[in-house]
């Protein structure tokens, strides 16, 4: 679609000089509104436009995401929360992350029915005492050897649950208050300070791998996708310091490493969709948070995320999701509208928030700043 088929107000923006491209080589912005990807365009619009929602090319935009074949697809195969059994949190058929994902294009609960229905099925299934989301798990038996699933959670579930619904628009259900009652008691000191450490699957005695007061970074991730869209005095005493702690994973890196979270050369390769850890799940989720954008550690890791773009201005993926490979993000051998524009809405959201971090970005060297597996370095014999 041609940049003359859109308004005049769309035809501006794109002409607009805005701060947050000074970090690029190329302003992507005509790239992502030509683009054609239904949602790519749609959240240009409301995100890096910043055009209202009942704006005619904006409502145009919508419909023609909702109407996207892609986004059918995502929306006829949501998993079944009441009947697929989970047994991992980082794949693409879990159903909060693909909820996630929809959420992140613009679909509304409004918008569809099947999308609802996941919404309905999950908040039927809360621990009434505690206020912990539960999730249909596979678990395993030490005694008898054998796997079997049950209605159970760990605050990989939690934590991504909750905020998801607060994404929905859902602050003010009776579950998802709970659901952050529990959030906020769990919120604790760790090894490595604030956060949220791995603890025991409901009802059973076991807990994930990796040091038991260690922070685990990916639910530290989840809390803080959700926590921004509510004002500030709905926060926990300590969010802002677990935000920290998430960053200091990566400033501390060359001592030590979170179990399963590294940050090596695949953390540093941005993958879509922004599931699990990896640079743009990082950034995406502590650039909500103005405190944290100020931090050496997010200017760390925008410079590094530089390296991932080419000259003319656009993303191509290097590590990809096969579930996905009928979107831009899937493939490896074009530019993705749907990456540049995530990678960007981070840059606009940071500089937005602090505009010398354009100059503070430019005099670090990505390359640089190289990964490490952890630990305490070998002394030589």
């Amino acid at each position: 679609m041609q940049l003359k088929s859109f308004s005049l107000d769309v035809q501006n923006k794109v002409k607009e000089n805005v701060k947050w491209t000074n970090l690029l080589l190329k302003d992507p912005r005509k790239f992502l509104i030509e683009s054609g990807e239904s949602f790519t365009v749609y959240r240009t619009l409301t995100d890096l436009f910043d055009l209202p929602i009942d704006h005619p090319d904006v409502v145009q935009a919508h419909q023609d995401m909702l109407e996207d074949p892609l986004v059918d697809i995502l929306l006829e195969n949501l998993s079944d929360w009441e009947k697929d059994i989970v047994t991992a949190h980082n794949k693409a058929d879990y159903l909060p992350n693909q909820l996630w994902l929809l959420l992140d294009w613009g679909v509304t609960l409004e918008d569809d029915k099947r999308f609802k229905k996941a919404f309905d099925k999950i908040l039927a299934h809360q621990n009434k005492e505690l206020g912990q989301f539960l999730a249909y798990s596979r678990v395993y038996d030490t005694k008898t050897k054998t796997k079997y699933p049950i209605w159970t959670s760990v605050l990989c579930d939690h934590n991504l649950i909750t905020s998801i619904l607060l994404l929905a628009g859902l602050k003010d259900n009776i579950h998802v208050k709970k659901g952050l009652k529990r959030m906020k008691e769990l919120l604790t000191e760790t090894t490595q300070g604030w956060g949220w450490k791995c603890i025991p699957w409901l009802g059973l005695n076991r807990r994930g791998p990796g040091r038991v007061n260690d922070i685990c970074p990916i639910i530290v991730v989840d809390a803080l996708k959700g926590y921004w869209v509510l004002s500030e005095d709905k926060w926990p005493e300590h969010l802002i310091e677990a935000g920290k702690t998430l960053l200091n994973c990566w400033m501390n890196r060359s001592e030590e490493k979170p179990y399963m979270f590294g940050h090596g050369r695949n953390f540093r390769k941005p993958r879509a969709p922004f599931f699990w850890y990896n640079i743009g799940t990082i950034l995406d989720a502590v650039s909500h948070y103005s405190e944290l954008v100020k931090t050496q550690a997010l200017k760390e890791l925008v410079a590094v995320s530089l390296l991932a773009w080419e000259p003319i201005g656009v993303i191509i993926p290097k590590t990809v999701y096969l579930y996905f490979n009928s979107f831009s993000f899937g493939q490896k051998k074009a530019p993705s509208p749907w990456m540049t524009l995530f990678l960007s809405r981070i840059y606009k959201r940071a500089v937005d928030f602090d505009p010398n971090i354009i100059d503070a970005v430019k005099k670090i060297d990505g390359k640089s700043l190289k990964g490490s597996k952890g630990g305490p370095k070998s002394k030589k014999s």
